[in-house]
């Protein structure tokens, strides 16, 4: 049973990792083919990736997110080498027309990451979200998934099980919750004042 959930929550660690890297990194080629082949939402020919910078004006979300003052573009191998690893993974699949679509992970990791990144772009609503879990040492996959993404929505960590945050925790996390019986291990509050909030605003904007 534990293998079973363990390698359930692997891509939803990789998806937290990836969509980490990508918002304190910037774009990189990985994530520029998956917004490329998503944008056209059709099956889409690996030639035209080549030719489109990130500026295309059809990519909505990646101009939001890193804006349009350069034209980052990538080289011919390095999308290759990029295309060839989202197909091992699952992410993109090619079409017998030689064209590339999106698999229903790379549908979900897309999701994910526009999901995330409203989330955070959205202005503080001046609550404090605090997460207190205790997660047993046999789930501990769990938990060190569980900091994972709420390190990603910039929660920080007040005491060992304990994380402060300012933004709301996303519905699909709820619901990997309690797909997965851990609920009941975790509670969440959202508080309007709290003693001591200047020290915590102090640990949340560091």
């Amino acid at each position: 049973m534990k293998k079973t959930k363990n390698s359930k929550y692997l891509f939803q660690k990789r998806k937290a990792s990836f969509t980490k890297k990508l918002f304190e990194k910037g774009l990189t080629a990985t994530s520029y083919i998956l917004f490329a082949i998503k944008d056209f939402s059709d099956s889409f020919p690996q030639d035209l990736l080549n030719e489109l910078p990130n500026c295309y004006p059809g990519f909505k979300f990646l101009k939001d997110m890193f804006g349009c003052n350069s034209k980052k573009e990538f080289k011919k191998d390095t999308i290759r080498v990029n295309i060839f690893r989202l197909k091992k993974q699952g992410l993109i699949t090619e079409a017998e027309n030689k064209k590339f679509c999106l698999t229903a992970k790379g549908e979900e990791m897309v999701a994910y990451i526009k999901d995330r990144y409203s989330i955070l772009e959205k202005p503080w609503d001046k609550k404090i979200r605090l997460v207190v879990f205790d997660i047993p040492e046999r789930e501990k996959y769990f938990r060190r998934w569980l900091r994972g993404e709420l390190g990603l929505l910039l929660f920080k960590q007040l005491q060992k099980s304990v994380y402060i945050g300012k933004y709301p925790i996303p519905d699909d996390l709820y619901q990997d919750l309690i797909k997965n019986n851990l609920f009941q291990n975790v509670h969440i509050f959202t508080i309007n004042e709290a003693d001591k909030q200047e020290e915590l605003m102090k640990l949340l904007e560091k």
